[in-house]
C-alpha cells in the first residue's frame, strides 16, 4: 500500500469517546502532513473521494456506515473502537496513536470483505434496492408473532420456514445477530453466504452454509393468524416494511470493501479477545 496522504474520518457524535478519539488522530495526521476531513454519521457529506484511506471512529454501526458510503470508491478503511464489542473494529486507539506513522506509511494490510445486495419486488414492480450489507440480511416480524417464508436457491426449492424469521448474512456478518441465533462463524475470506432461521418452530431447521453464487430468494408467504408486519432490515441500519407475497431477492454484490488492520492482524485473536472464544 502507497503512503497516504489524505484521510477521511467518520465518527459518531453521539459517543463522547469517538469525539475524543477523533480530535486526536486529526491532530496526530495533520501534524505529519497528512490531510484530513471528517465526517459525522448521519451528517451531511463532504467529498473524500480523493482520500487514500478511511478511518470509522466509533462501534460497529459507525464501520458499517463508512462501508456503504467508501466501497463506492475502493476507499480501504481501518474501524478505530470507540463502542462496545466492536468486533469489526481493527485496533483500539490507543494502539493505533501508537502506531500511527505505519499507517501513514502504507504498512497496514488490506483485507477483502465480500457483500450481499438485496432487493424486493411486488409483483412485477422493484420496490425496494438493490442495497448493500456488509453484515446481514434480516427478515423478521416486528410484533411477537412467528410467520412463513418460502426459500429457493438458485433455481431449487430450498424450504419453508416457520417462526420468527430468517437471518442471510456474509461470513463479515457470521458473529453478529448470525450468532446470537446459533449460526455457524465463517472466516471472513470465504464467498458464502450463511442462512440462519429465527427461532423456528421446528426441532428440524438449522444454519446452512450456502455458496455465494446463486441468488437467494425469499418470499413473504401470508400470515396464519391474520396480517402483521414483518421488515426487511439491512445491517440494522436500513429497514423496509413488507408486505406478503412480497419476494426478497438477495445475491452476491459485485463490490468489495476493503478493512485495514496491521501486518499482525490474526481473525482467531479477535475471536478469542471480543468473543471469548474457546474459554472453558
Amino acid at each position: 500500500m502507497k503512503r497516504i496522504k489524505s484521510v477521511v474520518i467518520f465518527y459518531n457524535s453521539k459517543r463522547r469517546k469517538a469525539i475524543v478519539f477523533t480530535a486526536g488522530i486529526e491532530k496526530k495526521l495533520s501534524a505529519a502532513g497528512v490531510r484530513v476531513a471528517k465526517i459525522c454519521v448521519n451528517d451531511v457529506f463532504c467529498d473524500f473521494r480523493a482520500a487514500d484511506a478511511a478511518v470509522a471512529v466509533g462501534g460497529d454501526g459507525t464501520v458499517l456506515y463508512a462501508a456503504r458510503h467508501l466501497m463506492k470508491h475502493s476507499i480501504p478503511a481501518l474501524g478505530i473502537n470507540a463502542g462496545g464489542l466492536g468486533f469489526l473494529s481493527g485496533m483500539e486507539n490507543a494502539e493505533f496513536v501508537s502506531r500511527i506513522n505505519e499507517f501513514i506509511e502504507g504498512k497496514f494490510k488490506k483485507i477483502k470483505r465480500s457483500l450481499l445486495s438485496a432487493e424486493v419486488t411486488r409483483g412485477s414492480k422493484k420496490v425496494f434496492g438493490p442495497f448493500p450489507a456488509l453484515n446481514d440480511c434480516v427478515i423478521r416480524s416486528i410484533e411477537a408473532r412467528a410467520f412463513s417464508l418460502h426459500v429457493s436457491y438458485g433455481s431449487q426449492f430450498l424450504s419453508n420456514y416457520f417462526g420468527d424469521g430468517l437471518i442471510v448474512c456474509t461470513p463479515t456478518g457470521s458473529t453478529a445477530y448470525n450468532l446470537a441465533a446459533l449460526g455457524p462463524i465463517a472466516m471472513p475470506e470465504l464467498e458464502v453466504a450463511l442462512l440462519s432461521p429465527i427461532c423456528p418452530h421446528t426441532l428440524t431447521h438449522r444454519p446452512l452454509v450456502l455458496s455465494a453464487g446463486e441468488n437467494i430468494k425469499i418470499k413473504v408467504l401470508s400470515a396464519r393468524y391474520g396480517p402483521h408486519k414483518v421488515i426487511l432490515s439491512i445491517d440494522g441500519q436500513e429497514n423496509f416494511e413488507l408486505k406478503a407475497r412480497d419476494e426478497i431477492i438477495i445475491k452476491k454484490h459485485p463490490q468489495i470493501f476493503e478493512m485495514l488492520v496491521p501486518e499482525n492482524f490474526s481473525y482467531f485473536d479477535i475471536l478469542r479477545k471480543k468473543l471469548r472464544w474457546g474459554e472453558r
